[in-house]
């Protein structure tokens, strides 16, 4: 046992390095001077902010602006930009780029409760130092989400963020299913999380909000029910608190909205975006099939999944390239498939929904709660599979419900089929792919450039490579 809780150990702490390494890799600062530039629009958009304004410096923002009235304005959300106020302290802080030091605290914070949540679930339901256990913490420390963001620009920063807030949620979301108690604490910190989330990336923050929308109904009818029971477990004050924690973030992103496109429910409005000088034929795109429609839905699944787009046909075209062009602005590289990088958390996970439809008591969580919480955290997933454009960092909304369903499914994998070999050497082999497949994930992010991938592609996927590397 003091072998196996030093090797949980040194895996924790060896993933705390490499995930530091990988957004510094290994020769940049997490501070550095810039005249300008994309990195720096939160500097420009707290400095604003700050002058009661919500627009950014065009200097800044560049082609990913919206210009509305004159003005240009960026359309992420405003968390990153409150983490520049200690910045702008000091002399010439707006020229100070935090991309990198603000990625690795998201980062660490994702670490953080990943660790925790492997904590909680092995001490209460692994076994402490079983093999179940070993596997669920390589597979939070090395594969998946931990690593396959280590790209430092502005655009990972806010899915670092966003990952953040959503680990911290799936924590307290496991911990209240898990022990009734919890709530009273886990409430609040759902609601926060779940409101920074929305105020930082609002595809995630829709799942979350979803998520923690199933968790009060289900403690307000235990709480309706707590005058018949005697049930002291949930109060009016930890259904009230958590609500007017959430009811507070939708109001300020709702205003944050309002100032920036005159509509409190507009999130962007991409008739405006600065990229359609560039790309005209997307104003048409989102004209004709909307930001969101189900007809890309089996292109999500190619994309995400199956990446067979990426295998050019005799006549020089690649497999589905029509459907992608005339539905999707761009399908960004590199190619990626949750089944390599995520296989043994999706296992575990699909052992635990078949476990679920079966009869009997085989699980020791209410199954209509998970059922209804995993339900809510896909639908960040969802959105992404049928939005007007599929990038690489779009994974990041798919992953809040990896990790809960696969997490939860060590959990039923330990109770009810760990002594079968087969499949433990399966999960292993899996494991091994997930770690190998996403620090691969890491270099070929690196490697490629952003946008639609048929435009850098033209001589096969292999040649690109090949001449971006070598």
């Amino acid at each position: 046992m003091f072998c196996k809780k030093n090797v949980t150990t040194v895996i924790w702490c060896a993933a705390i390095v490499w995930s530091i390494m990988g957004i510094l890799s290994w020769s940049h600062l997490p501070i550095e001077y810039r005249p300008g530039g994309l990195r720096l629009t939160f500097n420009s958009m707290i400095d604003h902010m700050l002058h009661g304004h919500f627009d950014v410096d065009p200097k800044t923002v560049e082609e990913e602006g919206f210009l509305r009235n004159g003005k240009v304005y960026a359309y992420w959300g405003i968390f990153p930009s409150l983490l520049r106020l200690p910045v702008l302290l000091f002399p010439n802080g707006l020229h100070w780029d935090i991309t990198r030091l603000s990625s690795i605290m998201a980062l660490l914070m994702v670490l953080f409760f990943n660790y925790r949540t492997w904590r909680f679930v092995s001490e209460r339901y692994l076994g402490g130092t079983s093999w179940v256990s070993l596997c669920l913490a390589i597979a939070l420390a090395f594969s998946g989400e931990q690593v396959c963001f280590f790209e430092h620009s502005l655009y990972q920063e806010v899915c670092f963020w966003a990952l953040a807030f959503a680990s911290w949620f799936v924590y307290c979301a496991i911990r209240v299913l898990c022990e009734k108690e919890y709530w009273r604490y886990g409430g609040v910190c759902m609601a926060v999380a779940a409101g920074c989330a929305l105020l930082t990336r609002v595809s995630m923050g829709i799942g979350l909000y979803v998520a923690l929308l199933c968790f009060l109904i289900i403690h307000f009818y235990r709480w309706c029910r707590s005058f018949r029971t005697k049930d002291e477990g949930v109060t009016l004050l930890s259904l009230v608190v958590p609500t007017v924690i959430s009811v507070l973030a939708i109001i300020v992103t709702a205003y944050v909205n309002y100032r920036r496109w005159g509509n409190p429910l507009t999130f962007a409005n991409y008739d405006l975006y600065l990229y359609n000088v560039e790309f005209p034929s997307r104003i048409v795109r989102t004209k004709t099939y909307g930001l969101f429609n189900l007809q890309r839905f089996y292109l999500g699944i190619v994309y995400f999944f199956v990446p067979v787009w990426i295998f050019q046909k005799a006549d020089g075209h690649y497999v589905l390239q029509d459907s992608f062009t005339r539905l999707i602005d761009a399908n960004e590289l590199p190619p990626s498939s949750f089944f390599l990088t995520d296989g043994f958390m999706l296992l575990c996970g699909a052992l635990l929904i078949v476990g679920l439809l079966r009869r009997g008591r085989v699980f020791p969580i209410n199954r209509a709660a998970l059922a209804s919480v995993a339900v809510s955290l896909a639908i960040p997933a969802f959105l992404m599979m049928i939005a007007i454009s599929m990038n690489y960092r779009y994974r990041a909304e798919f992953y809040p419900d990896i990790v809960f369903l696969g997490t939860l499914g060590c959990v039923y994998l330990y109770n009810n089929l760990k002594d079968v070999r087969a499949l433990k050497k399966i999960l292993v082999a899996l494991l091994v792919v997930s770690v190998v497949s996403s620090n691969l994930n890491i270099f070929l992010y690196g490697e490629s450039e952003l946008g639609p991938a048929y435009l850098y592609i033209k001589d096969g996927i292999f040649s690109y490579y090949y001449h971006r590397v070598f």
